[in-house]
């Protein structure tokens, strides 16, 4: 039996695309970012395209293993660093002072604010060494294997997608656009296409040398500049 509701979500993306006329289409592909093609060789962490499929736009959220065995490692290192966290460290605002602007005889705004609160820098610091420890320690029991998920929106369907590929242009993006169009007509699987693969501590040891220090939370993105963007 068919669910109302996802059909309903497949209903309002065909519309969505049949009366949308904002994306701009760029041999078959909206191309969100720009990339940097001095620097060709550098690794790729992330991207997304939108293509279209039976009537309807495909939004792709593409992640190299290495940026969610990143994640992972910082998840990690978050949750061991709990008992050093302050609740200033939740809440950048919690000891913050607003700074007001009149707009008016009797009105005013917040324009900023003043933090107050006791300094932060042990607690991150102490995240940072967790983490270079946990992504660089061969007894962590990270594990990431290529993977999918989708799901239904009412303007596009939207596919989240983990695989072993380098993202670094337009060409490189017309390929992840044809693999995934082969996996949802079910042409191949992630199986097929990348059976057996992993990426574990190993492989990071392998990319990037124990000393180089990627910072929490700020990966390097291919020296792309991301565009402002609505879906």
């Amino acid at each position: 039996m068919k669910n109302k509701y996802i059909e309903h979500l497949k209903r309002s993306a065909k519309l969505h695309h049949r009366n949308s006329r904002t994306r701009n289409f760029d041999n078959g592909i909206v191309v969100r970012h720009l990339y940097n093609e001095k620097h060709p060789e550098k690794f790729s962490w992330w991207d997304d395209v939108i293509f279209v499929l039976n009537d309807y736009l495909v939004n792709v959220s593409w992640q190299h293993p290495r940026h969610v065995y990143k994640d992972k490692a910082e998840e990690a290192a978050f949750e061991a660093c709990a008992p050093l966290r302050k609740p200033s460290d939740l809440d950048l605002f919690a000891d913050a002072t607003p700074n007001y602007r009149k707009v008016g005889k009797s009105r005013k705004k917040i324009v900023s604010y003043t933090h107050n609160g006791e300094d932060q820098s042990e607690y991150y610091d102490a995240l940072r060494k967790e983490e270079a420890c946990i992504v660089h320690d061969p007894g962590n029991n990270i594990v990431v294997t290529p993977n999918m998920s989708l799901e239904w929106t009412n303007w596009s369907r939207f596919v989240s997608i983990c695989m072993p590929i380098e993202i670094r242009g337009v060409d490189d993006l017309h390929k992840l656009v044809d693999i995934t169009k082969r996996l949802l007509k079910r042409e191949i699987t992630l199986e097929t296409e990348f059976g057996g693969y992993t990426y574990t501590q190993k492989n990071w040891i392998a990319e990037f040398d124990k000393s180089t220090e990627i910072g929490l939370l700020s990966h390097a993105v291919n020296g792309r500049k991301t565009e402002h963007h609505q879906g």
